[in-house]
This record gives structure tokens, sequence and C-alpha cells, in this order.
């Protein structure tokens, strides 16, 4: 049995998402996929058969109806395309396209050789629009690829956004936060590494941006235990600056690496990676304190501004509390235990990790970014961040009334009501990134 790792982009919360295979009869992925999502979910044991290894991995968080809760955390379903059929081995692979209101991904459904579904996977989005690589003047943008350091023949796909010119010019990393994220960032209607990646581009600095490990081979990737950090994110962003050091147009002495939410957490361990390969650091909304307390902060937080619970969602709540009860003694997992659908060595690795402890070690020069009104990663962390380095020549601090987790216009007491409209970045923000590169 595998199992995925989920990240939600909406709560930071984890999801245990189980993997297996596929069918010996054609399955109707569409309309599993259609009352998965917005159905009577409990009625697809009835309709499809399924592996006794799938109900037994979901049955900790609800089954299926649980499953169903947690896929509610995208947004209202819009759309279903039409399934991608391949075979694994023994199996078939149904992969599903699905517009979520906050998020595009592929459900992929496993079905072994006896017709019975063993797995639900989500894996990157195959019906994306295409780029819009020429509708922003002054800027340049190309396709690059990085390898993955670990693993043979794979390759994340990303973006590379060039002010015109010949350069040599300064360079930006960006590192995404939780989930298995898309090169943009993508919640919603919302690219904020997109726009940041053009902001910076129009004032004269390249910027690169990739197609997350976990996105890209969240398949592969389902039945690895051992899976960390430093997999997830740390190998791939160090990776990047070495690829992005021997691009014709860009100054290896001068590439920043800048990394949001659970990114911003992982930079001093980035900068562990790279030595002095990198020019300085961006931490945009990156948490100061343990994952576990800042998931407990934010599910207390947005039970609060939800007045009334279904029984369902009761349920689903008492399960994410006995999980987050779990991971007081995080040290204490086994590799074979899962809390919250992710591997105890996972959460091993978190807990023995102080991010703020070890940044002390960055000379370089380090710049700190927050929106104020962000409910997932707050003003709390902005403060520990200060407290220890506020008095640094080399550390730069800027907080932004009126800006959420996507540093966008918002307010904190709308929750994720505010990711829902179709924004970008603030331009302050950007042009205090330009000047800290720049500067």
């Amino acid at each position: 049995m595998k199992r995925r790792l989920v990240l939600g982009l909406l709560i930071c919360m984890f999801t245990l998402f189980s993997a297996c295979s596929c069918l010996a009869e054609a399955l109707d992925a569409k309309a599993y996929v259609e009352t998965l999502c917005g159905g009577d979910a409990e009625s697809l044991t009835e309709t499809y058969p399924h592996t006794e290894e799938l109900l037994s991995a979901l049955e900790a968080s609800g089954g299926l109806a649980g499953l169903q809760t947690s896929l509610k955390g995208l947004g209202q379903l819009q759309s279903v395309g039409e399934p991608v059929v391949s075979e694994l081995g023994s199996y078939t692979s149904y992969s599903v396209p699905c517009v979520f209101a906050l998020q595009k991904l592929n459900l992929v459904l496993n079905v072994d050789s006896q017709g019975a579904v063993a797995g639900i996977v989500t894996a990157a989005y195959t019906e994306e629009e295409e780029e819009d690589f020429a509708d922003v003047p002054g800027i340049l943008e190309e396709e690059l690829s990085i390898p993955v350091e670990d693993q043979e023949g794979w390759q994340l796909p990303g973006t590379l956004t060039l002010p015109e010119g010949d350069g040599p010019f300064p360079a930006v990393i960006l590192v995404h936060g939780s989930g298995p994220s898309d090169r943009d960032e993508t919640l919603g209607s919302n690219k904020p590494f997109r726009d940041i990646a053009r902001g910076l581009a129009q004032q004269g600095i390249a910027v690169y941006r990739y197609d997350k490990r976990t996105l890209v081979y969240g398949q592969e990737l389902a039945e690895d235990a051992a899976l960390t950090l430093e997999e997830e994110t740390v190998l791939d962003a160090a990776q990047a600056v070495e690829v992005l050091a021997g691009q014709e147009k860009i100054d290896p002495a001068r590439i920043y690496v800048a990394g949001h939410s659970l990114g911003g957490e992982a930079l001093p361990r980035i900068h562990d990676a790279l030595g002095d390969a990198a020019a300085g650091y961006i931490f945009l909304a990156a948490p100061a304190r343990k994952l576990p307390e800042i998931m407990r902060e934010q599910y207390d937080f947005l039970y609060s501004i939800t007045p009334e619970l279904t029984q369902e969602q009761e349920q689903q709540k008492e399960w994410i509390y006995g999980e987050l009860d779990k991971l007081k003694d995080a040290g204490e997992l086994a590799d074979t235990d899962v809390v919250m659908g992710v591997y105890g060595a996972y959460w091993r690795d978190l807990e023995n990790y102080d991010q703020v402890e070890a940044a002390d070690s960055i000379t370089q020069p380090c710049l700190v970014i927050q929106g104020e009104e962000d409910y997932q990663v707050t003003m709390e962390d902005f403060a520990l961040w200060k407290e220890a380095y506020g008095e640094k020549e080399n550390w730069t601090f800027h907080s932004y009334p009126g800006l959420t987790h996507l540093l966008m216009q918002g307010e904190k007491d709308n929750g994720p009501a505010d990711y829902e409209k179709a924004q970008t970045v603030d331009g302050q923000v950007i042009a205090d990134m330009a000047k800290f590169i720049l500067g």
C-alpha cells in the first residue's frame, strides 16, 4: 500500500490519499470523481469495488466521506475533464483533470486487475491553459527544467523570466509553500509566483520558478515513507541555484533564493546545502514556530469563524484534533506511523529542525516579508524572526497592513474567502524585493 503526501494549500492541512492500482473492466472515472467531490461519497462503495487495503487506509480519516470533506478545502468543483488512461504494470490508471474554485489538479484513480479501486492520488493538472508568455512588455519567458538530483531521469519543468537585454542579470529563485504546488503557486485564479516573477523582471531582475517535486512525481512519491523536507523542497531549490548559475544571461554572483511559507521555513537548510552560492535570502510569510503548533492555531481560527458545523464536519473536526494530539510527541513517531496522512519520518525531521536557530549561520543579506492580515503564518512568527535578528545588519524586515498569506489584499477575519478573489501580489512587496536585491 502506498501513501500520498498532500499538503493542503488553504490551511497547511495534511490529508491521506492512499495509492495502489486499477481495472479489468473500464471504470467510469469521470462519474466516480464527480460523486467523490460533490455527491454521496459513501455510495461509491456500493457502486464500485474497492480494495480492502484502500478502505482500511481511509478509515482513520472518515473513509471516502472524510476524503470528500478534505477535497472541499479546494473549493467547489467547477468542471471535470476527460480521463487520461494509462497502464502501470498490472494496474490501470485514470487521471482525471479537475477544476476546483481554489486549485486545478488531476485526481488519479488506480484500479487493479480485478476491477477494484486500489488508490486515489493527486497529480499535476493536465489541461492547463497555455502560458501567456508574450503579454507583458519588457520581459521574456522561456522554459527551463532542472534535474532532480537523487532520481535518475526526473526533471522539474520551470519558467525563467528575463528582462529584455543581454544581462547578466541578478536573479531570484522562488521556492513553494506547502502542497503539491505548480511553478506559479496557483491558488484559484491567483498566481503569486507569476506576479512576483513578472514584476521583478520589469525592474531588471530575472526570476526562476518551477513545478514542485510532489506535484510532478506525486504518484512515484506516494510510497516513500522516508520523505522529508529535504527531498520535498531543499534539494530541488539548491539544484535550481546550480542550474541558474550556468545560464548565459544570469550573474552567478547575484542569485537570491525566496521562500514562501514552508519554503521560507526551509531557507536555512537551503543555505546549508548551498554554502556561499546564494547572494541572499527572502523570507515570505515564513513560519518561525513548529508546524503542528501553527496547524492547530489555523484550525482553531477557522473553526472559530465557522458558526455551525454539520455532523460530518464535526466528525472531521474530532479526527483532525485527534491527529494533532499525536503530534505533541512527533519526535517519538516511528517510520510506519502515519499522522494526517504523513509518515513519521517527515514529522520527526521537522520536530528536530529549528529554523530560527539554524538561520544564525546565514551571513548573506536576508529580507523578511509578512502580511499583517495573514491567518496562516501570523505576526507572531514575524515577531519571533525580528526578535532573533532585528539587530543584525544583514537582516531587513517589512510587514504590510491589509495583506494576507498570498501577499494580496484581504482581511484575516475572512479566512480563505479572500483567496477566491482574483488579485495580484501587492506592488509594494515587489518593489521592496527589488530594492533589496538591487541595493
